[in-house]
């Protein structure tokens, strides 16, 4: 492809711009528009139509009329009528659309946005989805021609790799803000450390913790315990974790969650993972905690619509959670044992439990799994 000095500027532009909308909320546009101008077509637009029984389409288009309204206009339109032909992925073809019967309501639309010839390139099929880049051009206009078509066809490549990057980053965001709120409904604070020493929240009940200096604080030199005595421990634990070798090794502790002298379950964790700055691979300490504080007024609300338990019967069992005992729950809430036991009773039916240590079991989650290194893989 021969381009002109000015030309390549644009094109260098061009393919910039197409991976800057890798991670953009509105992706596409920028690259569209400019790839339109180098095309001199009165529409550029990416098109992605699913297949199956419900066929249809989402459009990402620029140009002077390619208006949110006339983007949601076209995509009324079944996906066939206005693609009327089959490409394999990387082949290109140019329609001529004074040349092809169309229906009436098609044919309208073409001579409102003046629609004469279209050059299409298939970019990728996959998941049941055609990815495809046009330009449009109307009536008077000349055809494309062979430089354009080369043009087109490796703009068409960088965005087929960019649309697939973004697929991958989104579907490890989902899966992070998924795992995220699984820790986060369990009450578990999650840290990262690094080699070098830096340190991660990687959920809200974390930065909850750290907030109210809940076991773990936050000091100029790193994490360290809230408990000075227990510091010690902990950073000789995390260095024993940084320095391991065996991906599966695991270290259980106690720390004191703060001035009340309660103590509370933490575990320390390796993890292998590509270098945050250099290509290699580098271990760093996962920290799982959990917070007791963690329940909030909402919860009273869910366990009663899970497991249709009284606002008194959701307030014993978000005590067990709590891991207080029967005798301190009942004066917490003030009610006699007779009475907490018949609230246990008709507990253990709703829940389809037999003994207390069932029902908190249902009610807590252990952090011994979070030790284990036998969950599948994501890759």
């Amino acid at each position: 492809m021969q381009l002109e000095l000015s030309r390549v500027a644009m094109y260098d532009e061009l393919v910039a711009a197409i991976y800057r909308s890798v991670d953009r909320d509105t992706p596409w546009s920028e690259p569209l528009e400019l790839l339109r101008k180098m095309m001199d077509a009165n529409v550029a637009c990416l098109r992605l139509a699913h297949k199956g029984t419900k066929p249809h389409q989402h459009l990402f288009a620029a140009g002077p009329m390619a208006t949110p309204e006339a983007v949601e206009e076209w995509k009324a339109f079944n996906p066939g009528e206005l693609l009327p032909i089959d490409l394999p992925v990387g082949s290109i073809q140019v329609v001529d659309w004074q040349s092809i019967w169309h229906s009436g309501a098609v044919g309208t639309m073409l001579d409102r946005y003046d629609v004469g010839t279209m050059v299409v390139m298939c970019v990728d099929s996959t998941e049941g989805v055609q990815s495809t880049l046009n330009c449009s051009r109307g009536v008077e206009m000349p055809i494309f021609n062979a430089d354009e078509h080369a043009l087109i066809k490796a703009v068409g490549r960088h965005f087929k790799e960019a649309m697939r990057i973004r697929r991958e980053i989104t579907r490890s965001k989902i899966v992070s803000q998924f795992q995220t709120e699984a820790l986060d409904s369990l009450g578990i604070a999650a840290f990262l450390i690094s080699e070098s020493g830096g340190h991660f929240l990687l959920n809200k009940t974390a930065e909850f913790a750290i907030e109210h200096e809940i076991g773990l604080k936050r000091t100029s030199i790193g994490l360290q315990a809230v408990d000075a005595s227990e510091n010690t421990g902990f950073q000789s634990a995390v260095r024993a974790i940084l320095r391991s070798n065996d991906p599966v090794r695991a270290r259980a502790m106690m720390l004191t969650r703060s001035d009340d002298g309660e103590r509370m379950h933490v575990i320390v964790r390796p993890r292998s993972h590509r270098s945050f700055m250099y290509d290699t691979s580098e271990t760093s300490a996962l920290v799982f905690m959990r917070v007791n504080e963690i329940v909030r007024r909402d919860d009273i609300r869910m366990l009663q619509q899970l497991f249709s338990f009284t606002v008194t019967e959701a307030q014993l069992a978000i005590g067990l959670a709590k891991g207080l005992c029967l005798k301190e729950i009942e004066a917490e809430l003030n009610i006699r044992h007779n009475t907490a036991r018949a609230h246990l009773r008709s507990m253990f039916v709703k829940a389809d439990v037999s003994r207390q240590s069932q029902l908190v079991s249902l009610l807590t989650s252990s952090l011994v799994p979070l030790g284990r290194d036998d969950r599948p893989s994501l890759q």
